[in-house]
């Protein structure tokens, strides 16, 4: 149980009994003793402090030695090296902590969502919208942020349910946005429904973010709008 508010500013930390602002992180385990772990902060290279969440690198013989015949790519993501020196590492571009030797993952670095100096993961934005109206089709949504005039700003596109039409739009987008300002205390600049099936996906079904923010950002409207 995690405070939300500390996980914003990259930071671990318990939360309260009482807390109304928590999230639900399931640990991963310890590594066994020829594996190592270390939570980095990806910008410097410097291992991050107790109780701060960082990238996770890792040694050991599981890793694998690069990709094949992409030399570039294998030496920046299996042969990283602490700002020290120590190495190598693989960069899983997984963020994330220890605590107590343990794991605990808290995103993906391409999802992380950064408005007003604070983190934010895509998937917990997701989550929020993905329940808060029964015309929403469930994992079915995207979340990212888009730079305006203002700064970051936060878009979520969601597929509806084939069997929703008629489509009150104005109810769905007003459901979604008093959710989100519910649960994360952020406004949303532009909310899109459209419809099941039209969002880009991976071969094993995984919504692409970063595609649908291209599209996004190809076709959008002048303004903020549902």
């Amino acid at each position: 149980r995690a405070r939300r508010a500390a996980l914003e500013v990259k930071r671990a930390e318990q939360a309260a009994p009482a807390d109304p602002a928590v999230v639900l992180l399931v640990g991963c385990g310890l590594p066994f003793e020829d594996k190592r772990i270390v939570i980095v902060d990806p910008e410097t290279g410097e291992p991050c402090p107790p109780g701060t969440i960082g990238e996770i690198w890792l040694a050991g013989p599981h890793v694998a030695q690069g990709y094949w015949g992409q030399s570039e790519d294998t030496r920046q993501t299996f042969q990283a090296r602490l700002a020290g020196g120590e190495g190598p590492f693989l960069r899983t571009g997984d963020l994330g902590f220890l605590d107590d030797g343990e794991l605990f993952i808290t995103g993906r670095i391409k999802d992380l969502i950064i408005i007003n100096g604070r983190n934010y993961y895509a998937q917990d934005f997701e989550q929020t919208v993905a329940s808060c109206h029964p015309a929403l089709l469930p994992g079915g949504g995207a979340a990212f942020a888009v730079t305006e005039p203002a700064g970051e700003q936060l878009v979520i596109v969601h597929e509806v349910r084939p069997d929703s039409a008629p489509l009150n739009v104005d109810e769905v987008a007003g459901a979604i946005r008093a959710a989100v300002a519910a649960e994360q205390e952020q406004p949303v600049y532009a909310v899109l429904l459209v419809r099941a099936g039209s969002l880009p996906r991976t071969p094993t079904g995984k919504i692409q973010r970063y595609k649908c923010r291209e599209q996004y950002l190809a076709s959008r409207p002048p303004a903020a709008s549902t």
